[in-house]
C-alpha cells in the first residue's frame, strides 16, 4: 500500500467532493471557491505516479466557477462523457469536454442546467446505463432527470420528511436508495418510483450533525452500506441485505459519524474467495476499507486529514482510492493485487449477476440467416414454393419467458431461492457465489428481482407456497379409476397409485374394514388367481394422509394386516420443493429448468438449445464439468457442460430431494431418504442406497448436500446437525451439533481464506453459525457446554483426517489450541503440543511439523497465564530444529 497527498492539490478552502473519470487518467473536485463555487478537474497521474509528478507541468486541465453557491457533489457519468455538479444554488449543471480547432487542449463547457430543486443540492448519481440522473436536496426531495432529453424531469419523489443528502442506483437496475436525515433509508422501485421499503431503527437514535450521507451499493446488488448509523451508541455503517432489507451486520470502529461509503466497482478474488470492497470516512478524520470476506478492517488510516471526510472514489481498475476532505487537502491511496486480490473479469461479473438474478438482458435478437444455401434448403422442404409471411405466420406465444407488453401488472419479477455451495450464496448449487460469503445465512426474498422501466419486461413464474390440502372428493377419485367385470360378473375397481391420489383433508380415525384385493394383469384385465380378502388396522389420519373411500391410508406406511404392527417405519416426511423454474450456471452456460412445459433451455452467449425431461424437476446443480437434474418421478439426468447427456437416465424409485455436483462426482439424496453417489466418466455407482433413517425424524429436515471433489459427501440437517459418509469406516461420522459453541463456528469465516479450496467440512458448519439460535458460550462456568465444544473441535481433527482434508485438520487444530489457551486449560494445552512434538514423522497434516507448532506457539502466546508453556516448547522446538 502507498499513500501520496500532493501539496499542489491544496485548497484553502474545503473539498466536498471528489469523483475519478472512468478512463482512470483524470479526476475531478468540486468545493468552495473564492465567493462561487468551484470545479477543478486533475491530471490522476501526477498524483498516483512520482516520475509524473515531475515531468508534468501542468497538473490540472481545468477549473470551473459558473456555480453561485458551494459545489457539493461532482459526479462523471458511466460512460464518462458528462460531468455532473451539485451546488448550493440549488441547480445542478451538466458539463462536456470540447477541444476547439488548432488546439490540444481540453475545456469545458456547461450544456445543461437542471432547475427544479428548492434548497441545495447535496449528492448525484447517474445510472449504470446513463438513462437517469438522480439529484437529492435540502428540500426533502429527490428528482430523477432524463438523462436522454436533458433538462426533462422523470419524476420527483417526495417520501422523505428531511433533508435527503445520500442517493444511489442499484447495479442491477431495479431500484434507488436514498438516506435522509428524517433517520430513515428507504428504497424506491424504478417501476412506479414508489416505495419498496423503509429501513427506521438502525438510524433512531442518530443526530442530524453530518454534512453528507453518502451511501454505497455492492457491485453485486447483494447489499446497501448506510452512512451515519448508530449500534449500542456507538456510530457504525449499517449493512441492509437486498433479500428482505433488513439490517443484520454493520462495520463498526469509528469513533464519530460516518459521511461517506464508497464501494469499488470491482468484485476480487482474495483467496480464491470473491469479495467486495468498501471505503468508509466519516466526521472523525480516518478512512477505514474493509474487504466483506474478513471480520476486520483490511487498514484503518488515522491523522491524514485534519477535519471531515466528505467523498472518495475508486479508480477504474480498483487498485487506486482518491480521498477528499473538508480541510481543503486530497490523499490518494495505492493498493496492489496481493492485498486486496485479483478483479474478476466483466464476463465473471456478468455470470454472477446472471447466476443471482437471471437474464439481465431483455432484448430478443432476430436471427440472421448467413448462409445462402440454408434458404434453397428451406425451399426444397416447402416444395419450392416462397412462403407468404401473411398465411404462414405462427401466432405469438404469449407463455414465453418474455413479455412485450409495457403494462406494469407484467412488469413484476422473482429471483429464484439460493442455495448454500460452499459456503456461499448461489442459485440451486450453481452458478457464482455472492460477494458477502459471511452474511448468507437468510432466506432470499422471493421479490430480490423487480420490475425494470422497459418495453420489454422480464416475467418469472414464482413459484408455489401453498402446502393446504386438496380436498378429495367421489368424484374426483372415479375420474381417475379403472373399473373392470370378473367372469363371474362382478364389478372390481383397479387400485390406482397412492401419488396420484390428492391430499385429503384430516377426517377422524374410522374402524377396521374387510376389502377384496382383485389381482389384475400386466394389461389392465383381472387375473384368473383366487380373490383374497385382508383386514386393515384403522390408522390414525394425519395431515399427511389420503382417503380411499371411506378407508384412511397413511402415506408414509405400506398397509398391513390387522393386529400386526412395524416398528421400523421412517417419520421422515420432507418432501421436495415445488419451483416452476430452477437455473444454474455451468462453465458460463446458463441453464434453465422450465418445470411448466417440463424443457431444459441451455444458453451460451448467441448460442441456445433445449431438451425435455420425463418428470417435474426438483433439483437442480451444476459443478464445473456436469449438470444433474432430479425429478419429481425418482429420475435423475446427468449433462455434461455442452448440453448433452453424460450418463444414463437412472430411476431411484423415490422423488429426489437435494443433489449435488463436484468435478466427476454426481449425489442425490431421494425422499426414502437414502443417498446413492455415482462417478460420471467411469459410469460406476460409488454408493448405493445408504440409507439416513438412523439420524432422520418428523421434525428434522435435510438443508444441505455437499460434495467434494474426491466423492465425499456431508449432509446438513435442520437442528444444525451435520454428517459425513467415510468410506473407511462405512458409516456416517457426525462433523456438526448444535451444543458446539457458535463462536468456533463462526471463526471459520475468518480462517478459511486461509486454507485450500477443497474443504469438506467448513462450508455446511459455516451455515450453523449464521442461523439465528446457534449455541455460544454464555458463561465460563459452563462446564457441559465447554467439555462438549472441546470433544467437537478434537472430533473435527479426527473426522478431516480421516477424509485427507488436511487443510481443515490443522483449521480445527488451531482453533483447539486457540479455544485451551482462552480457557486456561493448561494441562490438556500442554498434553497436545508434546503429543505434536514427540510424533515422528517430520510432517503433520500435510505441512512441516515444526512450521505447525509455531503458528501454534503463536496463539499460545496470547495469553499471559500460559507464559510457561510457550517459553517450555519453544525452546523444545528450537532445539529440535538446530538439530535438524
Amino acid at each position: 500500500m502507498r499513500i501520496v497527498k500532493p501539496s499542489w492539490v491544496r485548497s484553502k478552502e474545503p473539498l466536498f467532493s471528489c469523483d475519478v473519470h472512468p478512463d482512470g487518467k483524470k479526476f475531478a473536485t468540486g468545493g468552495q471557491g473564492e465567493g462561487t463555487g468551484r470545479i477543478t478537474i486533475w491530471l490522476l497521474a501526477p498524483v498516483a505516479r512520482h516520475k509524473a509528478e515531475k515531468s508534468t507541468f501542468k497538473k490540472s486541465i481545468a477549473t470551473l466557477e459558473h456555480h453561485q453557491g458551494c459545489v457539493n457533489c461532482v459526479r462523471w457519468s458511466t460512460s464518462g462523457k458528462y460531468l455532473g455538479s451539485a451546488s448550493d444554488d440549488k441547480v445542478v449543471m451538466i458539463w462536456g469536454a470540447v477541444r476547439y480547432e488548432g488546439s490540444d487542449c481540453e475545456s469545458y463547457k456547461c450544456l445543461h442546467i437542471l432547475r427544479g430543486h428548492d434548497g441545495d443540492v447535496l449528492d448525484l448519481a447517474w445510472s449504470n446505463d446513463d438513462c437517469y440522473l438522480a439529484s437529492s436536496s435540502i428540500d426533502n426531495s429527490v428528482i430523477v432527470w432524463n438523462c436522454r432529453n436533458f433538462p426533462d424531469k422523470l419524476t420527483t419523489i417526495k417520501g422523505h420528511n428531511g433533508m435527503v443528502k445520500g442517493v444511489v442506483w442499484d447495479p442491477i437496475g431495479r431500484y434507488l436508495a436514498t438516506q435522509s436525515t428524517d433517520k430513515t433509508l428507504r428504497v424506491w422501485r424504478m417501476s412506479d418510483w414508489q416505495e419498496e421499503a423503509k429501513i427506521c431503527d438502525p438510524f433512531s437514535k442518530c443526530g442530524g450533525t453530518t454534512t453528507v450521507l453518502r451511501i454505497g451499493w455492492s457491485p453485486d446488488g447483494q447489499y446497501i452500506v448506510s452512512s451515519h448509523a448508530m449500534n449500542n451508541e456507538g456510530p457504525v455503517a449499517k449493512i441492509i441485505e437486498r433479500e428482505d432489507w433488513k439490517a443484520r451486520m454493520d462495520f463498526v470502529g469509528h469513533r464519530r459519524a460516518i459521511e461517506s461509503v464508497r464501494f469499488n466497482p470491482h468484485l476480487f478474488y482474495y483467496n480464491k474467495i470473491p469479495v467486495s470492497c468498501v471505503a468508509i470516512a466519516g466526521r472523525d478524520s480516518s478512512i477505514s476499507v474493509w474487504l466483506t470476506a474478513l471480520k476486520r478492517p483490511l487498514f484503518v488510516l488515522h491523522d491524514v486529514f485534519t477535519s471531515s471526510v466528505l467523498d472518495m472514489s475508486w479508480t477504474p481498475d480498483g487498485y487506486g482510492l482518491v480521498v477528499c476532505s473538508l480541510d481543503g487537502s486530497l490523499a490518494y491511496i495505492e493498493l496492489s493485487a496481493t492485498e486486496i486480490g485479483k478483479t474478476l473479469s466483466p464476463h465473471q461479473t456478468a455470470s454472477l449477476r446472471r447466476s443471482l438474478y437471471g437474464s439481465l438482458n431483455n432484448q430478443e435478437k432476430l436471427t440472421i440467416i448467413e448462409n445462402p444455401d440454408l434458404l434453397e434448403d428451406d425451399k426444397e422442404e416447402n416444395g419450392g414454393e416462397e412462403s407468404s409471411s401473411s398465411d404462414s405466420e405462427e401466432p405469438m406465444d404469449t407463455s414465453d419467458e418474455f413479455s412485450t407488453e409495457a403494462s406494469s401488472k407484467s412488469r413484476e419479477s422473482s429471483a429464484q431461492p439460493l442455495h448454500k455451495h460452499n459456503g456461499f450464496s448461489s442459485p440451486n448449487n450453481g452458478g457464482f457465489p455472492s460477494a458477502f460469503p459471511g452474511l448468507n445465512g437468510h432466506k432470499k426474498d422471493e421479490n430480490i428481482l423487480n420490475s425494470i422501466p422497459s418495453k420489454l419486461s422480464l416475467r418469472f413464474e414464482k413459484p408455489s407456497t401453498s402446502s393446504a390440502p386438496i380436498p378429495s372428493t367421489s368424484n374426483n377419485l372415479a375420474s381417475k379409476q379403472v373399473e373392470t367385470t370378473t367372469k363371474d360378473g362382478r364389478r372390481r375397481i383397479m387400485p390406482i397409485t397412492l401419488k396420484e391420489v390428492p391430499v385429503a383433508t384430516p377426517s377422524p380415525a374410522q374402524p377396521a374394514k374387510r376389502v377384496l384385493l382383485t389381482p389384475v394383469s400386466n394389461s389392465g384385465a383381472p387375473s384368473n388367481q383366487k380373490v383374497k380378502s385382508i383386514t386393515l388396522a384403522p390408522v390414525e389420519v394425519k395431515s399427511n394422509a389420503i382417503s380411499l373411500g371411506d378407508i384412511p391410508v397413511k402415506l408414509s406406511n405400506r398397509l398391513r394386516p390387522a393386529g400386526k404392527t412395524s416398528t421400523a417405519t421412517s417419520s421422515f416426511t420432507q418432501q421436495p420443493e415445488s419451483k416452476d423454474k430452477l437455473f444454474a450456471v455451468i462453465s458460463g452456460c446458463k441453464v434453465e429448468v422450465d418445470n411448466l412445459q417440463n424443457f431444459v433451455n441451455f444458453t451460451e452467449g448467441s448460442r441456445s438449445w433445449k431438451t425435455v425431461l420425463y418428470s417435474r424437476a426438483t433439483c437442480l446443480s451444476a459443478g464445473d464439468k456436469y449438470l444433474m437434474i432430479g425429478c419429481q418421478d425418482g429420475t435423475i439426468h446427468v449433462y455434461d457442460k455442452q448440453g448433452v447427456l453424460a450418463f444414463p437416465v437412472l430411476n431411484l424409485g423415490c422423488s429426489i430431494l437435494r443433489s449435488a455436483v463436484n468435478d466427476n462426482y454426481v449425489a442425490a439424496v431421494t425422499t426414502s431418504p437414502a443417498l446413492a453417489i455415482w462417478n460420471v466418466p467411469e459410469k460406476r455407482n460409488v454408493l448405493k442406497d445408504e440409507s439416513l433413517s438412523s439420524f432422520m425424524s418428523e421434525n428434522r429436515s435435510i438443508c444441505s448436500l455437499e460434495i467434494t471433489k474426491e466423492g465425499n459427501v456431508t449432509i446438513g440437517l435442520s437442528n444444525k446437525t451435520s454428517y459425513c459418509y467415510s468410506y473407511s469406516l462405512s458409516a456416517w461420522m457426525l462433523i456438526g451439533h448444535h451444543q458446539l459453541d457458535s463462536n468456533w463456528y463462526k471463526e471459520l469465516q475468518t480462517n478459511k481464506q486461509q486454507s485450500s479450496s477443497s474443504q469438506i467440512l467448513s462450508p455446511i458448519l459455516i451455515s450453523h453459525a449464521n442461523t439465528p439460535d446457534s449455541a455460544s458460550v454464555a458463561a465460563a462456568n459452563n462446564d457441559k457446554l465447554h467439555l462438549n465444544t472441546v470433544l467437537m473441535l478434537e472430533q473435527q481433527i479426527l473426522v478431516a483426517e480421516n477424509l485427507k482434508s488436511f487443510s481443515e485438520c490443522r483449521l480445527w487444530l488451531s482453533s483447539l489450541v486457540r479455544y485451551m489457551t482462552m480457557q486456561q486449560e493448561e494441562d490438556r494445552l500442554h498434553a497436545l503440543l508434546q503429543r505434536l512434538l514427540s510424533s515422528p514423522d517430520n510432517t503433520l497434516f500435510g505441512e512441516d511439523k515444526l512450521t505447525v507448532l509455531k503458528e501454534l506457539l503463536k496463539i499460545v502466546s496470547t495469553n499471559v497465564n500460559c507464559q510457561r508453556i510457550y517459553s517450555d516448547f519453544k525452546q523444545q522446538v528450537e532445539w529440535v530444529e538446530s538439530k535438524r
